[in-house]
């Protein structure tokens, strides 16, 4: 069998003419065009009686885009009606009933003495007429539902053929539905003075008559609101506002479906040495799409970018034994780690690199971009952001919380206490030791770390064969001629003897592909032809290489261009990079915080640099003469101290 409904393309077949339905207005009425440009406005309820008398036939070969437009729906009840409509119905009903209208054949006299005694027992003082009766009658003997009884000017639509309406609606067609998003009193005002401009010149008698303040309020709440929210605030407001939840993204493993997004954490994190707040960090963050697990996660005070996501992707693959060693009060393991089949991220113009895409390539992860404004896409990870501040940071001295609100007269500034590398020790035993651990309601009440040990017992979880390779997959590819002096690259030089065997090999103007990395100068990776495997190569500029970021060396080059010309050396790079660190520091203790942030952002403070066991504030905060590595094994400063008890966790929420 055939169906429609009502969308956009239907079109009615009226003998010769052809109706094509427009659009829906914000009154409920809906909008035909036929085909030689003519505008018919009308309820859905005419609409139903044209079709219904074969007045309008349905054009069958507009039926073929509106497949996927059927739904079922169940017919009103009695209680969807206002109580005094199901009082008259209920009253007429007994009326019925007792004249026993079935058995009784229609007589004047006979139904008149039955009416008047059933009043008489009910109390009614003014009882129907016979006529009155059997008109309800043949209205209710057929169906024998009460619905037939409902008093016929019950219809929303009775006001539709008013002519105050039509000025009503041609008033918040230029008043109402605009983004300026007047007031209701500016339409009843608009309405007041177009009815009076009308009224001049006309005879008493065919004067329009002035809805109440209440009336045309009332009709105003009748709009249908979606419309009214995509004229005043705009589609994709309206779009995002009466978005549905149809349904979730189903997956049938772990590893499957990876899901990574980014937040500015609701916290200001502090330097470690003169705790003045360099502003809130964002939070790159991967989550297993079935078990809800999180599988890794990459803190910086860079803005997202695919480094971030390449960082973040990174620690997801890695196993987190080595990690969990340096924080020995976390109890709980974290199993998480694998290749995944799909990542879903972004759909930002900063993501799309090339960078990326080859890393993905080469590991044989698809890429999902997801589209704008479409947080349903990623929906386990967009509501993990709220699950984490609701439990861990909203707790945290230096909350910023939500909004401006929740923070009131809180000062977030003044009371930043954690450092970077506090910080990712507190994430990382949040999510060990109480996300992971705590039942989900969208897994019927499992923990994600049952889940994912559950599945992984039964499901093969590939792993790089060489972990270190994950560093040069997520390196930044480039090619480059290589000379008898090895490879220039951003004005810094790389060379080796295993690099010039490759230029023996090949000759004069032999062209080498390579990675390098934005968080790490000191060295890039060659990749061997003949080998086939990568070489590593470090900068000829050892000593002011080391532990220097990409940024800050662009700032240093830069600096030494305006120096002394295109014709530095490196003695000239080692001090421009005193001074840079020095501009840095002093950064570090400037008064506005987005100058305390950029400076943080410059010598990559980030996660990996906590989880390498290394400081780049430090090293930005002394001069690199006296800088000294820490032990391995030792714990960042800050990480020693004592932890807040998070306290039993809520069941965490559902997508």
């Amino acid at each position: 069998m055939q169906r429609f409904s009502f969308k956009r393309g239907l079109v009615f077949i009226e003998g010769q003419q052809r109706w094509e339905m427009h659009r829906r207005r914000v009154t409920g009425m809906i909008q035909l065009l036929s085909d030689s440009g003519e505008v018919l406005n009308l309820s859905v309820k005419e609409i139903l009686r044209r079709w219904h008398s074969q007045t309008w036939l349905i054009d069958e070969a507009s039926l073929g885009e509106l497949g996927n437009a059927i739904y079922i729906a169940t017919p009103r009840d009695l209680s969807t009606f206002p109580e005094q409509h199901q009082q008259i119905a209920k009253r007429r009903l007994y009326y019925l009933t007792a004249i026993d209208a079935e058995r009784t054949p229609y007589n004047q006299n006979i139904w008149a003495e039955k009416i008047k005694a059933a009043a008489k027992e009910a109390g009614d003082s003014r009882p129907p007429c016979a006529s009155t009766v059997s008109s309800w009658w043949r209205r209710y003997r057929s169906t024998k539902s009460i619905l037939k009884l409902i008093p016929h000017n019950s219809a929303s639509s009775a006001h539709f053929e008013k002519p105050a309406y039509r000025v009503f609606e041609e008033v918040i067609a230029a008043i109402y539905l605009t983004d300026q998003k007047l007031p209701k009193i500016a339409v009843a005002e608009a309405m007041y003075r177009q009815i009076n401009a009308l009224n001049n010149g006309l005879p008493d008698h065919e004067r329009l008559k002035k809805p109440g303040r209440s009336t045309i309020y009332r009709w105003l709440e009748a709009l249908q609101q979606d419309l009214i929210d995509t004229a005043r605030e705009g589609a994709e407001a309206a779009r995002m506002k009466y978005r549905a939840a149809l349904g979730s993204v189903q997956v049938s493993g772990i590893l499957e479906r990876i899901e990574i997004d980014h937040s500015p954490l609701d916290i200001n994190a502090c330097d470690d040495a003169n705790k003045l707040p360099l502003g809130r960090p964002w939070l790159s963050l991967a989550i297993d799409r079935l078990s809800r697990m999180i599988l890794g996660f990459y803190l910086s005070f860079n803005a997202p970018s695919s480094h971030g996501v390449l960082q973040c992707l990174r620690r997801a693959i890695l196993p987190k034994d080595e990690l969990l060693a340096r924080f020995p009060d976390i109890k709980n393991t974290w199993p998480a780690c694998g290749i995944p089949s799909l990542i879903a991220i972004d759909n930002g113009t900063d993501l799309h690199s090339k960078a990326l895409e080859m890393a993905c390539l080469e590991m044989g992860i698809q890429i999902l971009f997801c589209g704008s404004r479409t947080p349903q896409h990623k929906g386990a990870v967009e509501r993990f952001f709220r699950t984490m501040n609701m439990g861990l940071i909203h707790r945290l001295p230096g909350t910023v919380f939500s909004n401006p609100d929740q923070r009131g007269d809180y000062p977030s500034e003044k009371n930043a206490a954690l450092d970077l590398n506090t910080l990712v020790h507190l994430i990382t035993k949040w999510i060990v030791d109480v996300y992971n651990v705590t039942p989900h309601r969208g897994l019927n009440g499992r923990s994600p770390l049952d889940v994912w040990t559950e599945c992984a017992n039964r499901q093969v979880i590939e792993l790089p064969v060489h972990p270190q390779q994950l560093e040069v997959i997520a390196g930044i590819p480039a090619s480059r001629t290589l000379f008898h002096y090895g490879i220039e690259l951003e004005g810094l030089h790389y060379n080796s003897e295993l690099l010039q065997i490759i230029r023996r090999r090949a000759g004069k103007n032999c062209k080498v592909n390579l990675k390098y990395y934005e968080d790490d100068v000191s060295h890039i990776h060659v990749f061997d032809p003949d080998t086939n495997e990568y070489l590593k190569v470090a900068a000829k500029q050892a000593e002011y290489a080391k532990g220097l970021t990409r940024d800050l060396h662009r700032m240093v080059r830069e600096h030494v261009r305006k120096t002394h010309g295109d014709s530095s050396l490196a003695p000239h790079l080692l001090q421009a990079r005193h001074e840079i660190e020095e501009l840095v520091r002093g950064a570090l203790k400037s008064k506005k915080t987005g100058t305390r942030k950029s400076g943080a952002s410059t010598v990559q403070h980030d996660s990996e640099a906590v989880w390498r066991n290394e400081d780049p504030l430090a090293k930005a905060r002394n001069p690199i003469r006296n800088v000294k590595e820490q032990p391995p094994g030792d714990l960042p400063s800050g990480l020693d101290d004592t932890l807040p008890d998070f306290g039993p966790s809520p069941t965490n929420g559902e997508d």
